[in-house]
């Protein structure tokens, strides 16, 4: 089998798409030769788009996704169709990047692969706020044209199919929903964990948006677990606290970690051997690689029931999902309860990690996005619309 690769992020860059992009890429090659299509923008199509950017910016004071532009996605998509009769492929995977396929006309079959429609994540997301009417109809046509352009939609969650459905009238025998795996190198054997208790109730929170990873809630959370005499640390990675938090000797702050470095990984995965609890109280999330992270070393997810996120973590299993309207004091009764019952947090711990082996991994992703390709290619492929 021959793959095409089509992203506006280069899979082999460890970072694109917060490393999706380059672990789906890792899976696919396990089993098929794989051309990549990439593309930079030439500068008159980047200073076009760019210009109407700071047009709606300064005289309508309204944010511009230029991406969910017409006109970016009309050129891409040609240089995609041009360059996928220069060199064939007999399926095309695209991650994440509906742009490249809105107006492309080909026979090959597509696979799509992606978190959200453009039509549900207006006014979630704050880089999707605010946006111009025309933005976002462009937006939403183009987006729709690519679902019902695919093949095949492989989702990562339940919320996204059922706005595929709902809000773009795909049908749902063309939907999986598979979970994405961890972003991460060398994860450690179940046997190789240490579950058990420890005399810290080590916190993390993993995030670059510190508000809309709901970072403010997470602090009030160990602050009230702390006022309750539970031996507890805050471990904040990924961003820095709009408030000065130096002066609790409980709060570690990691501003930035690379995993495209050696040693920040090393340092991150370190983190996660000694971690309890992930406490993410998300504003808003698609999906989550970093709760794939957290089961993957048997940490539980304390979350919010937001997006996609159900679809990642099961109640009881892997962590528990509160209501967006929950209350700092809701996430400190929970985490204590669990915490302060040494049978319900082993087992807790162990159901994560066991979760994680039946649900979350790549090679789960692979089996499944093999499977669907297969079947696809089976089938006779109708005429491009």
């Amino acid at each position: 089998m021959k793959i095409g690769f089509a992203a506006r992020w280069s899979p082999l860059d460890k970072g694109s798409w917060s490393g999706t992009c380059h672990y789906t890429y890792n899976e696919l090659i396990k089993d098929a030769e794989v051309n990549i299509y990439t593309y930079k923008w030439p500068w008159r199509i980047r200073e076009w788009l760019t210009m109407q950017k700071s047009f709606y910016k300064r005289i309508r004071k309204q944010h511009t996704s230029v991406e969910f532009l017409k006109d970016y996605a009309r050129f891409f998509s040609k240089q995609l169709e041009n360059d996928l009769e220069k060199r064939p492929v007999d399926i095309l995977f695209v991650c994440a990047s509906p742009q490249l396929i809105s107006y492309i006309n080909t026979r090959i079959p597509i696979v799509l692969m992606t978190d959200a429609t453009f039509k549900q994540i207006q006014e979630y997301y704050p880089y999707f706020s605010n946006l111009s009417k025309r933005n976002v109809r462009q937006g939403i046509e183009l987006d729709k044209k690519a679902f019902l352009k695919a093949s095949h939609c492989l989702l990562t969650s339940d919320w996204c199919k059922q706005s595929a459905i709902n809000d773009y009238g795909v049908s749902e025998e063309s939907i999986s929903v598979s979970n994405l795996g961890a972003n991460l190198e060398n994860i450690p054997l179940q046997n190789e964990l240490s579950l058990d208790k420890k005399d810290t109730c080590r916190l993390l929170f993993l995030g670059v948006e510190w508000e809309r990873k709901g970072g403010n809630i997470a602090v009030e959370a160990f602050r009230l677990l702390k006022k309750e005499g539970i031996n507890v640390h805050l471990q904040i990675i990924g961003c820095t606290p709009p408030e000065d938090l130096s002066t609790d000797n409980n709060i570690s702050i990691i501003p930035f970690l690379d995993k495209k470095n050696s040693s920040d990984l090393n340092k991150l995965q370190k983190i996660l051997l000694d971690t309890d609890f992930l406490l993410l109280p998300s504003r808003a999330e698609c999906a989550g690689v970093v709760f794939s992270e957290a089961s993957a070393y048997g940490i539980p997810s304390i979350t919010t029931d937001t997006g996609g996120v159900s679809s990642v973590i099961e109640n009881g299993i892997n962590g528990y999902t509160l209501s967006p309207d929950a209350t700092p004091e809701e996430y400190a009764f929970l985490i204590r309860n669990i915490y302060s019952d040494d049978e319900s947090f082993l087992r807790l711990r162990k159901s994560s990690r066991a979760h994680y082996d039946s649900h979350m991994t790549w090679q789960l992703w692979h089996d499944q996005f093999f499977q669907i390709a297969k079947s696809i290619l089976n089938k006779p492929v109708p005429l491009p619309l």
